[in-house]
């Protein structure tokens, strides 16, 4: 009777040691915006110290319902979508940012700002660019293309044979090589989605990279197997793929850049073939290539087609040659996710390109505000686009968006010169309240209301059982919030146009 008694006393103590993010009290951060999307931050930058608060300690008080405040509940019995990370680009021009005057230990320790999840800000979900982008310029390569401003692909004729050697003399194998390392070694797994902003040029209407006209039919297969020589290439370099997507902007072809319009049949018609050669259906394409196929890939604006063609995909019987359906918030709303996400909620959605400054901002779409809607709207994923420049915006850069004014300051920003000194920006910290505390494999859980004084919110359970709610507060007055989770109810003070992250 006696060891009955005890082994109950210690399972007892075994269950309440492994909730304790039920009784104990929680961490709570801040950080505050500071200028946001003000050029000056890349001719004359706020020093570090400027910036009123950057993941700063925020005071938590116990309090009851009763004396709560603007309570928001939480509930982990209430489940939603899985997260898959939280990340940003490694396109051509940051990595010439990252590099640029830096030894490799100091390459190396910038990344690790971005991506160790207790000392930087846990990135750990990176999208990059098959082949050039706007973001980028080919004739840093000692190959260089013959288009003036550097656009290149990895195939440049029909007769020449695939390479990724321009991608290794500008650094950005590399670079990538540095950034999966530093997630091991962070214990914070990095993992890429590879994006192409254009087919070489021989495989398009107009035999051109830039307002060429669409793909020609008779290359789908040849793109599929330049896809997966792409995908196997970096295989090769030690630098796995998890997902694709087959266009960027898919409905967009921009007069400054590369870019291509491919119909939703088209993309179809496409994925068909990539799907067929990455697992082999005919036999003769080699290994099976396990690599998540995502389409759209473009704005919010769209959302009527991805569920057309999801439909379609099921009539057909293919519905699982199609992953998920990536989007862009330049057009749009958020909300789009959320109707794809209703029609098919065996698929996931993914938001895969955005810039966003400050908390709240007249456009819904670009401030921090946002992120915590795509996350409501059930997308997997938030990537920021353009992770470092240099201050002279337009080095490495010859897309339309090389200009003091047009491009908007980016999380870190390289010193002009030959200086190897680096900065933060204040959406840097403003990412992190979201990234440092939301883990790959997390679940979103409920949290109502969602609103409060304009002040929105979102919560998520990670997957060693910690519960994370994160609260804008876009107004010019300091707000009190409270949460309550499982009996008890806690209370902070959000300072004006803030993001706080309370994490019990």
């Amino acid at each position: 009777m006696h060891r009955l008694l005890l082994f109950i006393a210690v399972a007892g103590l075994l269950v309440s040691c492994g909730n304790t993010s039920n009784h104990s009290a929680p961490q709570a951060v801040v950080s505050t915006e500071w200028h946001p999307n003000d050029k000056q931050w890349y001719s004359e930058p706020w020093p570090e110290e400027a910036v009123p608060r950057r993941l700063d300690n925020l005071p938590v008080q116990a309090v009851s319902r009763t004396d709560a405040e603007d309570l928001i509940v939480l509930d982990p019995e209430q489940q939603y979508q899985r997260i898959l990370g939280i990340g940003a680009s490694l396109e051509h021009s940051t990595v010439y940012a990252i590099r640029k005057n830096k030894t490799q230990a100091e390459q190396k320790a910038l990344l690790a700002a971005l991506i160790d999840p207790v000392n930087g800000i846990g990135l750990n979900l990176f999208r990059i660019s098959i082949g050039t982008s706007d973001f980028s310029d080919g004739t840093y390569a000692e190959t260089s293309p013959d288009n003036e401003k550097g656009w290149y692909s990895f195939q440049d004729t029909p007769e020449s044979t695939f390479s990724i050697q321009r991608n290794i003399e500008l650094g950005i194998t590399d670079t990538l090589q540095m950034a999966i390392e530093t997630g091991n070694e962070t214990h914070n797994p990095v993992k890429l989605v590879a994006s192409p902003w254009s087919p070489p040029r021989w495989m398009r209407e107009r035999n051109d990279m830039v307002q060429g006209g669409t793909l020609k039919p008779e290359f789908y297969e040849a793109y599929a197997q330049y896809l997966r020589e792409f995908i196997e290439a970096y295989a090769a370099e030690g630098i796995p793929i998890h997902a694709l997507t087959l266009q960027n902007e898919r409905q967009f072809e921009p007069p400054a850049y590369p870019g291509m319009v491919l119909s939703w049949q088209q993309e179809q018609d496409l994925l068909i073939a990539v799907y067929h050669n990455f697992h082999n259906v005919n036999q003769h394409h080699g290994d099976e290539l396990n690599v998540k196929l995502w389409t759209l890939d473009h704005n919010f604006d769209y959302w009527q087609q991805a569920v057309t063609q999801l439909d379609d995909f099921l009539e057909k019987g293919l519905y699982h040659y199609i992953d998920g359906t990536a989007f862009h918030h330049y057009a749009g709303d958020s909300s789009a996710m959320a109707s794809v996400h209703q029609a098919h909620p065996q698929k996931d959605v993914i938001f895969t390109e955005g810039s966003v400054w400050g908390v709240g901002d007249d456009n819904l779409n670009r401030g921090f505000q946002s992120v915590i809607r795509h996350f409501r709207h059930w997308s997997t994923a938030y990537i920021s686009w353009v992770t470092m420049l240099p201050q002279k915006v337009d080095e490495a850069n010859q897309g339309p968006y090389n200009k003091l004014g047009v491009v908007g300051p980016t999380m870190l920003i390289q010193e002009k010169g030959d200086s190897n000194n680096w900065y933060k920006t204040p959406e840097y910290w403003l990412t992190g309240q979201f990234s440092k505390f939301i883990r790959r494999g997390a679940v979103r859980i409920g949290s109502s209301p969602e609103t409060i004084n304009h002040m929105e919110n979102v919560a998520f359970q990670n997957p060693d059982g910690s519960v994370v709610a994160i609260a804008t507060n876009p107004n010019d007055t300091e707000q009190t919030l409270s949460f309550a989770l499982h009996d008890k109810v806690w209370q902070i003070i959000v300072p004006a146009n803030s993001i706080a992250t309370v994490k019990w």
